[in-house]
Parts: C-alpha cells; structure tokens; sequence
C-alpha cells in the first residue's frame, strides 16, 4: 500500500512535470489577448502630433502669431505688405474662423496669423476684430484679398504645420465661392461690406 502511494505521488510530481515542460515547448510566446486598439482614421496623417479629446495638434514646423497682438508690429516691418484673409469652409467653432496670412508682395516673405480671433459671423468680439483690422488696412492703403481653404488644411496652416506657398493653389476666391446662401449672407456678404469703406 505504502508503494502504490509512493509510486503515485512520484507519477504525479514527474507527470506534472512532465506535462508543463511539453506545454510550454509547444505554446508559442503569448500574446496580448486584449482586442487591438484601432487607431482614428485621422490618425493616418503623418502631419498630426497628437490628438487631445476633439483637438487635433499638428506638428508644428514654424511660428504663428496673434492677430490681436502682433500684426501691425509685422505689417510694420514688411516694405509692400498684402495680407490674406483666409476662411475655413467648416466651421470649427460657432463660426467659419478666418486666420491671416501677411505677404511681402517683392521679397515674397510671408506670416501666419492663427485662428481664434476674429469672424465675419455673429455680433461679438471677432467681428469687432475684424471690423478694426478691415478698417486699418483701408485707411493705411493696405492690399487685401478673401480665400476660402478647407478645413483639415486651414488648421494646419493655423497651427504652423504647413507652408503659405503649399496651400496658396488650394485656396478658393472667397467672392467666387459658392458653399450654401448661409455662407454667402453672412460671411462673404458682411466681408463685402466690410471691406468697402463708402458703406
């Protein structure tokens, strides 16, 4: 009796043993048993750095500046300035946001102003913005044009990713372009009166 028990505790121990040994030269390494995290669509873009709730931060190649606080340092600065008014087709916010582009018309030089802080839309601060700024350059004989650009490129363009000249051929005449009579009353519109000083 007392062999039978030694006989089968030595069994189990080399069988055990045994049997871990066999399952673990035949398993292959494990692997991650969780399902795979699919990245955003969007993600694809080897232009995004990272991507924060609904914001999408793009690499960032150069400086952009506030419109509020450092245009008429640069316009200033640049010998035959004309400056872009760029609208993105989307709204981003509330409203379609414009941001600008000032261009050294001989040296082609060229500064981004980011999005934010002005509009053509609505009654408030942005509008005010770009009443003051339609009105500076007016006065100061200053040459200005409306675009309209996507909105994937507009934000890249915002935030420092992508080059003016890369985006200039994508941009659209902001007069010629015909989105829905929402855009055109009350953005193309209000830029039109804005932008004539008799009115």
């Amino acid at each position: 009796m007392v062999e039978k028990i030694l006989e089968m505790m030595i069994s189990g121990t080399i069988g055990n043993f045994t049997y871990d040994r066999i399952k673990s030269l035949m398993s292959s390494p494990q692997k991650n048993t969780e399902p795979e995290k699919k990245e955003p669509e969007h993600y694809s873009d080897p232009d995004i750095s990272k991507i924060c709730g609904p914001n999408i931060f793009y690499k960032n190649n150069y400086r952009t500046f506030d419109i509020v606080n450092d245009l008429y340092d640069v316009i200033r600065l640049i010998k035959s300035p004309m400056l872009h008014i760029v609208i993105e087709d989307k709204p981003s916010s509330a409203w379609h946001l414009p941001l600008v582009v000032v261009e050294d018309i001989d040296s082609r030089e060229w500064y981004v102003f980011s999005k934010g802080r002005m509009a053509f839309e609505g009654t408030g601060g942005g509008l005010a913005n770009s009443k003051d700024l339609l009105k500076f350059l007016i006065e100061n004989k200053i040459r200005f044009s409306g675009w309209v650009l996507d909105y994937a490129n507009s934000e890249k363009l915002s935030q420092g990713c992508l080059t003016w000249p890369a985006l200039r051929d994508k941009c659209l005449p902001l007069i010629s372009y015909n989105k829905n009579q929402y855009f055109s009353k009350y953005v193309t519109e209000v830029f039109g009166k804005l932008s004539n000083p008799n009115k």
